[in-house]
């Protein structure tokens, strides 16, 4: 590719960014904070990879005073969630499609925790830098999460944990917890397969 199309191509991803950075800012404009000022809800929590929203839903319909946003990468996943918390009537819950860094990188929130469960663990050593969490991941999400808050992280990979343990630890700005999980309905993941470890980390 020569330096022409190089930069042509530069500019198309730059504008194409720059347009899910304005429907981020939308979305959060006329979703999210109507949501919040109508009903006085302070606690905002993030499920990363949220899938068709199983457990979320129900975690939202248990602590019905907090509210709840799942992002996941495949639009047919956020239209099933989306419908079936609207069948269920919850509003305390909201969908989005959006890539997990850049959601982050876009929003202007305020996280009371995060949660990131069954994420592709990228098992080989030489695919280790697409894992999601990294020591930029967690600077990022550190910058949107309140002091105190929780980052929760659970997989079937013992090796993720391990590696997620370390990051972590080497981290200025989390400390690792023994929290219990939270909320324990099934998933579809945890239903499917047979060992789940788990990890929290506090924000400092």
């Amino acid at each position: 590719m020569d330096d022409k199309l190089y930069a042509q191509f530069s500019i198309t991803y730059q504008e194409e960014k720059l347009v899910r950075k304005k429907r981020v800012g939308e979305w959060i404009k006329n979703s999210l904070l109507p949501l919040q000022s109508s009903n006085d809800r302070q606690s905002l929590n993030l499920e990363i990879g949220c899938g068709h929203g199983h457990w979320l839903s129900s975690f939202a319909s248990e602590v019905q005073d907090e509210i709840f946003i799942g992002i996941d990468l495949i639009n047919k996943r956020i239209r099933k969630a989306v419908s079936k918390c609207e069948k269920r009537k919850q509003n305390n819950i909201l969908f989005y499609k959006a890539e997990a860094c850049e959601f982050l990188e876009f929003c202007d929130l305020s996280l009371s925790n995060t949660f990131v469960m069954y994420p592709d663990p990228w098992p080989k050593s030489r695919h280790h830098k697409r894992r999601l969490i990294q020591r930029s991941f967690l600077t990022l999400l550190a910058a949107k999460t309140e002091p105190s808050g929780v980052l929760y992280f659970m997989t079937d990979y013992f090796p993720y944990i391990e590696w997620s343990k370390q990051i972590i630890t080497e981290s200025k700005l989390w400390e690792l917890t023994n929290l219990p999980w939270p909320h324990n309905a099934t998933s579809y993941f945890s239903e499917l397969l047979p060992e789940n470890n788990f990890l929290c980390a506090k924000r400092l």
